[in-house]
């Protein structure tokens, strides 16, 4: 269910940017080194080119906890963390794309979607396609809706083009799968 729970993980914005620069790899596993803005992971490859042991620059790579959805940074890093890193091969070696902290949080499946222009409002709530037209997501006024400034945002707020980090504890097999948050925090806006 872990296995399932991680793969359900989207990565949005900055990969879609970086597939035009080569192929995005991806390893799931554990730091075991820092060095200055070089991080070396071990785990388990995601894609077919990613590897199980790798050395990443993340100098210029977002880095967010998915615990809590917020940005976070290189001192945020230590050895023995768990992470999720996107990269691409780049002639000196890997090139972080973006870094996830914590991917051991097992409480809901934790993963991003981008709003897309197929929006409704409700009273208290919006419904809205995932611009990969995957999720159908619901938020009414019990889902936590928080800015990156820790203000709340209310479901009307809700425009297309924003991006989200998602908490789920349960998503439906249907296509596009029905999504019901108990909480968002917003990435972008």
């Amino acid at each position: 269910m872990r296995k399932l729970i991680l793969s359900l993980l989207l990565i949005a914005s900055p990969l879609l940017i970086a597939a035009a620069h080569g192929d995005v790899c991806e390893t799931i596993g554990e730091v075991v080194g820092i060095d200055g803005y070089y991080l070396h992971v071990v785990g388990e490859p995601l894609t077919p080119a990613s590897k199980h042991d790798i050395i990443s620059n993340i100098q210029y790579a977002p880095i967010y906890d998915l615990l809590t959805g917020f940005p976070a940074n290189i001192c945020d890093i230590r050895p023995d963390m768990s992470i999720r890193i996107a990269y691409i091969h780049a002639n000196d070696g890997a090139e972080a794309i973006a870094v996830w902290l914590n991917c051991d949080y097992e409480d809901s499946a934790v993963f991003t979607v981008v709003v897309s222009d197929n929006i409704q409002y409700g009273y208290d709530s919006a419904i809205f396609l995932s611009a990969d037209g995957k999720y159908r997501v619901t938020l009414s006024h019990k889902t936590s809706i928080i800015d990156p400034y820790m203000g709340e945002l209310s479901p009307l707020d809700i425009v297309p083009g924003m991006e989200f980090f998602i908490w789920v504890d349960m998503i439906t097999a249907s296509s596009p799968s029905q999504v019901y948050p108990s909480k968002v925090v917003l990435i972008n806006d």
